[in-house]
């Protein structure tokens, strides 16, 4: 690893939880254990287990009852509470790292949805953007998606742009979580002549819960849809298992996981579950998509019909029993996915636009 005296990092939210706030808790974690000091300055603070050695928290108070205020002055002050003489690291819209890492662009987010009308909080979020990537020395995205929407929709020049997929914690996303599939199957309440789709889901409309819900409206029943987040999704039929902490567990009991996402930077969850032996069924506005094998990725364009192909694909798969990936399943995903390859490409990079 390039040697660093220190970092600071500003992030509004450090708990457990997907997507970005899980790639958070990796990069904090393996910096701690390479040693290296870090200031993190965030929102919320609830880290799962006890501090890791070596890294400071600053806490700043919400101010008002609104979360997206509270949000756009965090970002506002944020900076102010970095350590001098330490590169920062900005995820959230905070404007004058020396790095930023992009998991999803808000106006890519926006025209994916058709958003026609922006409104105020849109605006200055775009705004803010705009100032992150313009005075960030080095910008890294987590897909090459999101490095086309910086560059098309913001005016960025690409050779500011580094993309690094986001690393899985290969220790605890593995095969060694299907010790105990059946015995979580069963308390889950799937059947053994039952298909089990995982919907990890905090946002079920960005996440496609209503395609997803129409398409298994008239599909086999044996077709079961569990969900795993903080929010219910109220449906026949639905499994619904609240926030859990257990992932991959719950990814090894699986047949398969289901994103028919509006806009879904990345999706972590498809590298996640195949290393546990269990395809991702994506739409292809999911950007995972352009580095999984079509083998471990099921893939439809985002529309009711492709959907209700990819079901009865993945079924007859199912059947035959050719949909695990028990064979040496890392060979599914196209991109240095351990923590250390990741970490230590970005590390370097930080250590660059700090020197420059």
């Amino acid at each position: 690893m390039t040697p660093l005296p220190g970092f600071n990092l500003i992030f509004h939210s450090i708990r457990a939880g997907g997507g970005m706030e899980r790639h958070v808790l990796d990069l904090i974690a393996y910096a701690a254990g390479q040693n290296m000091p870090c200031r993190v300055i965030t929102r919320q603070l609830a880290w799962p287990g006890p501090h890791p050695q070596g890294v400071e928290f600053v806490v700043m108070p919400d101010r008002t009852p609104f979360s997206r205020l509270n949000n756009y002055i965090f970002e506002s002050r944020a900076l102010a509470q970095s350590r001098q003489g330490w590169p920062t690291v900005s995820i959230s819209r905070a404007p004058g790292a020396a790095l930023c890492i992009v998991g999803g662009t808000h106006l890519g987010h926006l025209l994916d949805r058709g958003k026609k009308r922006i409104g105020f909080f849109d605006r200055a979020t775009i705004r803010r953007e705009t100032a992150l990537y313009q005075q960030a020395r080095q910008i890294v995205s987590h897909s090459a998606k999101v490095a086309g929407e910086i560059v098309a929709h913001y005016g960025i020049a690409p050779n500011k742009i580094a993309t690094l997929y986001p690393p899985v914690d290969t220790g605890q996303f593995c095969l060694a979580a299907r010790a105990n599939r059946e015995q979580t199957r069963q308390a889950i309440g799937i059947r053994p002549d039952e298909l089990m789709l995982l919907f990890p889901s905090n946002n079920h409309a960005l996440k496609g819960a209503d395609l997803i819900l129409e398409a298994l409206a008239d599909s086999d029943p044996r077709l079961r849809l569990v969900v795993a987040g903080k929010t219910p999704l109220n449906a026949p039929k639905v499994i619904n298992l609240g926030f859990r902490d257990d992932m991959p567990a719950l990814y090894a009991a699986a047949d398969a996981v289901i994103l028919a996402s509006h806009y879904e930077a990345f999706g972590l969850v498809g590298p996640e579950a195949i290393l546990c032996g269990t395809p991702a069924i994506f739409s292809t506005t999911v950007g995972a998509a352009e580095v999984l094998s079509e083998q471990a990725c099921l893939r439809f364009e985002r529309n009711l019909p492709a959907l209700r192909a990819t079901l009865r694909d993945t079924l007859t798969r199912w059947e035959a029993g050719r949909l695990n990936l028990l064979d040496n399943p890392g060979q599914h995903i196209h991109y240095p996915y351990s923590l250390p390859q990741h970490f230590n490409v970005l590390f370097g990079l930080l250590a660059t636009a700090a020197a420059s």
